[in-house]
């Protein structure tokens, strides 16, 4: 009976043994992976709030480009009338002008260039 029980302990401190050889590293490596996931999640979380961060700098900039030049018109309107006296052109009051021809009868860049027709 004495001998079952130390062959017992014995086994059992195999049993151990192994568990710790093969439980440690195997624990080891799934916290590795699992770390490694939080890590590409993380990535994945950064690059989207990146991408929303230059989304809305870009709106950002349109946006003041427009208050600016929204700003602006109102300013020159307001000035045309208060210090010339100038109204918005009535519809009667626009012409259209049709201008027909090529680009051979427009003046060119090229001061050497002669167009013939």
């Amino acid at each position: 009976m004495k001998s079952m029980m130390l062959r017992a302990l014995r086994d059992l401190g195999e049993v151990c043994k192994v568990l710790v050889v093969v439980g440690v590293p195997g624990a080891l490596l799934l916290f590795h992976v699992w770390q490694e996931y939080q890590i590409t999640q993380a990535g994945y979380a950064i690059a989207e709030v990146t991408q929303e961060h230059r989304d809305l700098l870009e709106e950002h900039k349109r946006l003041t480009v427009e208050a600016t030049m929204h700003g602006r018109a109102d300013r020159v309107a307001l000035t045309a009338r208060e210090q010339f006296g100038l109204e918005p052109a009535r519809p009667e009051q626009i012409i259209v002008l049709d201008v027909q021809g090529g680009p051979e009868e427009h003046a060119s860049l090229n001061p050497g260039a002669v167009f013939t027709r």
